[in-house]
């Protein structure tokens, strides 16, 4: 789906004015996804297909994709749904960092629990996430860019980006997955929805 991230746009700009660490996009989306996951569940599980069951996490420990010289690898931030956003930030670009000097481990590379990929970064709208084994779902950003939307019933140039959700029907009907998809949608438009789950 499409959602208006101008609200959001706005408010990483005056975070980022008000001095201190600089807040990353990647941090503040990382947290709506966290907080969506409080809500639904069912999309940060596994399926244990030798138990024959579905195994909920009661933390999320978050993959995410980064680029580098090797290619693709994807970090996983552990517990990332009790870490505010200055800490996410400062563990992505230690992650991103690592994986471009060729040092991340093993474990740093395993245990996620939910991937968040940010195609946007190359200039692209819109994707279809796969789902990172044994992960049950994942969520897609494009990049964000001005276009025409309707707002307050005017037509306006807002920040737009496309969201794309990937889940495993095993864990959950399209229901609860477009339920997190809507809450994500809606804390990208009004980030002060968010301030109900910190």
């Amino acid at each position: 789906m499409d959602a208006d991230a101008t609200e959001l746009m706005r408010a990483r700009t005056a975070m980022n004015a008000a001095g201190g660490p600089k807040i990353s996009l990647l941090a503040l989306l990382a947290r709506i996804c966290t907080a969506g996951l409080a809500r639904f569940p069912e999309l940060n599980s596994t399926v244990d297909t030798e138990a024959r069951e579905i195994v909920r996490f009661d933390h999320v420990h978050l993959g995410f994709a980064a680029q580098t010289d090797r290619g693709l690898v994807v970090p996983v931030v552990r517990d990332a749904h009790a870490r505010d956003a200055e800490s996410l930030t400062a563990e992505f670009a230690r992650l991103t960092e690592a994986g471009r000097a060729g040092t991340l481990t093993p474990a740093d590379l395993t245990g996620g629990t939910f991937t968040l990929n940010n195609y946007g970064v190359f200039g692209v709208d819109g994707s279809t996430p796969i789902i990172n084994h044994p992960e049950a779902a994942m969520l897609g950003v494009g990049r964000i860019v001005p276009k025409p939307w309707v707002h307050e019933g005017e037509l306006a140039v807002r920040q737009v980006v496309q969201l794309s959700l990937t889940f495993d029907h095993r864990v959950c009907d399209g229901g609860v997955a477009g339920g997190f998809l809507r809450y994500v949608a809606d804390c990208v438009e009004q980030p002060a929805v968010l301030l109900r789950t910190l």
